[in-house]
């Protein structure tokens, strides 16, 4: 897994949840819209994305439909984090995850861990 990528235009929140997943060993990179994560999208390919739904810019919505255009994010992890929606829709369109705002941090980490799967350990020699 390279990294998980949370996209939320609240920059704290963001932070809270990329602290709490790297506690665990996760490596994230961040986005504050779905125009910034398409443009990171270009490069490498995340383990995962959270996704927040309203955004400016570009919404979450907006990025799924993008997402279902590009043939290598096909089978990308989206794990949906929003106040505005429910899991049957995430359910609907194809997300692997839906976690409500506000967010619980032990149900972030549960849920990635679950569809990502443990981070990858260092070895030390």
């Amino acid at each position: 897994m390279s990294h998980i990528l949370v996209v939320d235009d609240d920059a704290s929140h963001r932070t809270l949840i990329c602290d709490a997943l790297e506690e665990m060993g996760y490596r994230t990179e961040q986005a504050g819209n779905g125009r910034e994560a398409l443009d990171q999208l270009e490069g490498d390919m995340p383990g995962a994305v959270l996704l927040d739904l309203r955004m400016p810019v570009m919404s979450g919505w907006g990025l799924l439909d993008a997402l279902k255009k590009m043939p290598r994010a096909r089978a990308l992890p989206i794990i949906i984090i929003s106040g505005y929606g429910f899991e049957w829709e995430a359910e609907l369109v194809g997300a692997a995850g839906y976690i409500s705002k506000p967010v619980d941090l032990d149900k972030v980490r549960v849920t990635v861990q679950q569809i990502v799967g443990p981070p990858e350990v260092a070895l030390v020699h």
